[in-house]
């Protein structure tokens, strides 16, 4: 229709006036939906499709791996595209003047729909995440909506947006990037091992200052190789075009460009080798990306992390809080920089405002009223629909967990997920997500066993009755522990502890046979669980993408069939640990290995024995080689959690480093320093357990 196609026009002409992005819903039939925008110019090149099929001309694409990029159209088909995060990345790459249209139902059906065909596993009939959606979006400024039961001219008569009496135009490079690129500068020309963390909401020219400042330092040569990381290579695509842009002499090539002698090249995080020859590493939405693996990225001398701080990249407040520490203790000299105009909109861009609010992508934590008194409850849908709560709870498992997306809040309010909360008067400052697994038929159990089925859901019911091959782990009613935070200033008060123990209460009252988690298998993270009473039973076999670390489940026992199958499972992963990580653990931390040893038997009788090789070894009567063995088994058998030097005895025993990586890891001068904390270690454990009356 005419009309709409000039209403269109004259949104993106106000809009690139003002620095405005608008949205458009376009709600009735799909085939009428289509029939209207086909009269409408939407121009190819320059439009971003979410759909399952072709539309209008226009070919589906991935919104992920547009990240980085610009369009001035993003058509939504909310038919067969429903992925929120996705909605969320997509309208992140329009610049000003830039329309959303989204193809939509009815607004009254719309939520029905949507959770018919949504994998939030639930007893609803209808989204109440998708219904709160649409609460925000009527009357918001810059949304429009074009329902099929109305005339079209009469729905689009007066609203106009006002055209601004003077015209948004953006200075590039902004002030905040030229300081940001001077910042960049002085990490590859200044003193080594003082790494800069850049920090941006969306839109800000996070990527474009990176590429910036890399064009200039090829052009000084003072930097001959630079990479630069991310989730995949399209999502720094600002980054090269700036280089192309500021270098036009430059040569580009499959993953980078080269300028003279220079080169500026993409690498995945998970590939690239911190003994190669960079200058200077960029880490792009450093976010995304596991904090170990960030850690590791520290032994480079110059190196540069930029994070989005709201957005669909993945949280960079979390970040914030796990990272920083890192940062304190191992580079205190690390500075930070935010870029906090925007760049791609103006400040007061309406899509912005409403799709924030929408998806409480800049939820924040209310400060705390004290941790002495805490009350812990179980929350009620009436409790969600409270948007002062809901805004709480989600912004402690922003900050808690950083890789926490929108996603996760439309799970939280569509799937069977039970929110626990500890509150310190009107303060949220612990939440617990439990998520109700299990109760599968015994066909079904069966077909998972065997491996002909992998349903949606059921992670840990699934994971357990395949490795078992036990149809009870399927078919006995279980909850899994999705998500559990305290807000850091109330730590180590007990509150994760009570949130725990109202968990297994709700999981007892209702049925289950057993409460479980899964989680990345980080050293600060298992002494948690094994402390209130969970087992470990099964440590992934390849390190996850996303956090860089080996996934591992745990579980306690609410009846007594679970008691033994626990206690046994336990045992024999602790057991033959000494032979995965040889053949399938190879990268897991000596550090983890500590944790898990927690779980271990203070003394089994069969290690009597190798207690006598261990004394022996350590009064010098034996060599190690005779005594290795021996003290393998006993790294195996017994808790080494507490003891200074247990990373080293891992290190050496069970991951099996030869002396000279054992002497530079610990910065000794040889093999007889390595083997004389050895043998001290063994004989502070061998007096202990003679203190204890054990041998």
């Amino acid at each position: 229709m005419a009309e709409l196609n000039n209403f269109i026009q004259q949104l993106r002409a106000i809009g690139k006036s003002n620095g405005h992005r608008y949205l458009v819903f376009i709600s009735g039939p799909q085939a009428w939906g289509q029939g209207l925008l086909a009269d409408c110019d939407i121009p190819v090149q320059s439009t971003l499709l979410l759909a399952a099929n072709p539309i209008l001309g226009l070919s589906p694409r991935l919104a992920k791996k547009c990240l980085g990029q610009e369009f001035a159209t993003v058509l939504i088909d909310a038919y067969s595209a429903q992925a929120v995060d996705d909605w969320l990345a997509a309208a992140g790459t329009l610049h000003a003047g830039g329309v959303l249209l989204v193809l939509c139902p009815e607004f009254e059906a719309w939520p029905v729909y949507f959770q018919a065909h949504s994998d939030a596993a639930s007893d609803n009939t209808d989204s109440f995440f998708l219904k709160r959606f649409l609460k925000k979006m009527y009357g918001a400024a810059g949304v429009y909506h074009i329902d099929h039961r109305q005339e079209i001219d009469a729905q689009l008569s007066s609203k106009q947006p006002v055209l601004k009496p003077s015209p948004w135009t953006p200075v590039l490079p902004s002030t905040e990037q030229e300081m940001t690129v001077d910042a960049i500068a002085r990490v590859a020309k200044g003193r080594a091992k003082r790494p800069l963390v850049i920090r941006s909401d969306r839109g800000r020219g996070k990527t474009s200052s990176l590429g910036i400042a890399a064009a200039g330092l090829m052009r000084e040569g003072v930097c001959k190789r630079i990479a630069i990381c991310a989730a995949t290579i399209h999502s720094v695509d600002a980054a090269f075009r700036q280089v192309q842009e500021l270098l036009p002499s430059g040569e580009a090539f499959d993953s980078g460009f080269r300028f003279r002698n220079c080169e500026f090249i993409f690498v995945s995080p998970f590939e690239l080798n911190l003994d190669g020859d960079w200058d200077l590493i960029f880490v792009d939405e450093a976010a995304s990306i596991s904090v170990s693996l960030l850690q590791e990225f520290l032994n480079h001398p110059r190196v540069v992390f930029a994070t989005t701080v709201h957005g669909y990249e993945g949280s960079g407040r979390g970040f914030d809080i796990r990272f920083k520490d890192i940062l304190n203790r191992e580079r205190p000299q690390w500075r930070r920089i935010e870029l906090r105009e925007p760049l791609r909109w103006a400040a007061d861009d309406p899509l912005e405002k409403c799709l924030d609010e929408a998806f409480l992508l800049s939820a924040e934590l209310s400060p705390a009223d004290g941790t002495s008194d805490f009350r812990i409850r179980v929350l009620n849908k009436e409790d969600l629909a409270q948007d002062a709560i809901l805004a709480q709870v989600f912004g402690l498992l922003v900050q808690a967990h950083y890789q926490t997306s929108p996603r996760d809040l439309q799970y939280m309010l569509d799937s069977s997920s039970v929110i626990i909360v500890a509150e310190c008067g009107q303060c949220i400052v612990g939440v617990c997500q439990l998520i109700p697994e299990g109760g599968l038929s015994a066909e079904l159990t069966a077909a998972i066993i065997t491996g002909q089925r992998r349903p949606k859901g059921h992670l840990v019911a699934q994971r357990l009755a395949h490795i078992k091959a036990d149809s009870c782990y399927g078919q006995s009613r279980s909850y899994r522990v999705n998500r559990i935070a305290v807000v850091s200033e109330s730590r180590r008060h007990g509150i994760g502890r009570g949130l725990l123990q109202v968990a297994e209460q709700f999981a007892k009252v209702n049925g289950a046979a057993y409460i479980s988690s899964s989680f990345a298998a980080t050293s600060d993270v298992i002494p948690f669980w094994l402390r209130n009473g969970f087992k470990a039973l099964w440590l992934g076999s390849k390190r996850d993408a996303s956090s860089g670390a080996y996934s591992l489940i745990v579980a306690k026992p609410i009846s007594e069939e679970m008691e033994f199958n626990f206690k046994t499972m336990q045992q024999k992963l602790l057991q033959g640990l000494s032979l995965t990580t040889r053949h399938v653990h190879k990268s897991i931390a000596a550090d983890v290995l500590v944790a898990l040893s927690a779980a271990k038997s203070d003394y089994w009788p069969e290690l009597r024995s190798d207690f006598i090789v261990a004394r022996r070894y350590c009064d010098g009567e034996l060599f190690f080689e005779q005594a290795a063995a021996s003290l393998t088994r006993m790294c195996n058998g017994l808790n080494f959690e507490g003891h200074a030097d247990a990373e080293l005895a891992i290190y050496a025993l069970i991951l099996g480093e030869d002396w000279s990586r054992l002497s530079a890891r610990y910065q000794l001068s040889g093999r007889l320093s390595v083997e004389k904390r050895l043998r001290n270690l063994f004989q502070e454990i061998i007096e202990y357990h003679m203190r204890e009356e054990k041998l």
